[in-house]
């Protein structure tokens, strides 16, 4: 680079050095000069420009590298930031699903409890009504038998006066 700077430099001297052209601020040139200043820039300036664009790729190459990490990066970040919202509202679905489970759950719960308490009702009622035809079918009884020993303690009572009457006719004899 400080060889091309030589040369504008060179350059910049000889147009100082060059005649001025009268009544202007032209100046007068040998074109000669120029073209050989020219042709040592072009030959020395491709070697300079090599550099620069060793440079200026490896500069590219680093931006691009820069982009491509950014664009995984950003890539990556919107992955997990769509897991995230997905596992959250996976989350909010399996806790509306456990809300609505434990809802009916409880409701069954409810029912099971009022089919029990109807079953039992109507288990005591059939055990009351059986009892009370127990109860109904034992007084019956019981007045059958209660007749029945009447009848018996009658009979008795008829026949121990018949002994006594016989008793007291065979002493009176």
């Amino acid at each position: 680079m400080s060889s091309i700077m030589d040369l504008i430099n060179e350059m910049e001297d000889y147009f100082e050095s060059c005649s001025k052209v009268p009544f202007s601020n032209k100046i007068m040139v040998n074109p000669e000069v120029i073209y050989e200043l020219m042709t040592d820039m072009r030959l020395k300036l491709p070697e300079e420009i090599k550099r620069c664009q060793r440079v200026i790729d490896e500069k590219d190459k680093i931006i691009m590298d820069a982009k491509k990490n950014a664009e995984n990066v950003e890539k990556e970040t919107e992955n997990k930031m769509l897991e995230l919202i997905n596992e959250h509202e996976i989350m909010q679905q399996a806790y509306s699903e456990a809300e609505i489970i434990l809802t009916e759950a409880k409701n069954t719960s409810r029912e099971l409890k009022l089919g029990a308490y109807e079953y039992a009702d109507e288990i005591i009622s059939k055990i009351e009504e059986s009892t009370k035809e127990t109860l109904f079918e034992t007084h019956k009884v019981y007045e059958q038998l209660e007749e029945f020993m009447k009848i018996q303690l009658e009979t008795l009572n008829e026949n121990r006066q018949d002994l006594q009457n016989r008793k007291v006719k065979k002493k009176s004899t």
